[in-house]
């Protein structure tokens, strides 16, 4: 029986995130996951290229030592592991599920606000402060976007939450009720 992606993403990030919290290597973890996630996301070729036969073994094992140069003994031989199992594929999954682990263990949440018009940093500080408070987070990592359609306001949207404060919002609901009534 083959599992699928999600299921071994979330096995291998949490036995990585386990050991992570017992070397007390949490940050340094994820730093260095997110650094080989993105050589991998630069390089959508790559995780075949290991995985596959036209590479001799030994070109292979160069490639992975010098994606690992500068990487922990932990993280090397994680990434050693998941290429002895031919999980190489699976790498920017597993290290989405370990971020998602560590977000959750600190209590931080992403979100996405958007509004009518460019948010000062001020703006969208003030925004992930409340939000952080509306939604009990230590902290919200805000990506912006700009809608001109929604007139004014903000939307914030996390996960499967979503804050509607934008004035299109507001019209839509008064003329439903102007039409009801």
């Amino acid at each position: 029986m083959s599992l699928d992606n999600l299921t071994i993403a979330s096995r291998y990030s949490k036995a990585l995130f386990e050991l992570a919290v017992e070397k007390d290597q949490t940050e340094a973890f994820l730093a260095e996951l997110k650094q080989l996630r993105q050589v991998f996301v630069d390089n959508p070729q790559l995780a075949e290229v290991l995985s596959g036969s036209l590479l001799p073994v030994d070109q292979k094992q160069t490639t992975l030592s010098t994606l690992t140069d500068h990487a922990s003994e932990y993280i090397k031989n994680f990434i050693q592991m998941l290429y002895d199992y031919g999980r190489m594929s699976n790498l920017v999954g597993i290290v989405d599920a370990f971020e998602a682990r560590f977000d959750e263990s600190r209590k931080i949440v992403h979100a996405e606000v958007t509004s009518a018009v460019k948010l000062s940093d001020e703006q969208a500080d003030a925004i992930a402060n409340a939000f952080a408070k509306r939604v009990g987070a230590n902290q919200v990592v805000l990506s912006r976007k700009v809608d001109e359609a929604i007139i004014g306001g903000v939307i914030v949207k996390s996960n499967n939450q979503t804050f509607d404060g934008s004035v299109a919002l507001q019209l839509t609901n008064l003329r439903r009720a102007l039409i009801n009534n």
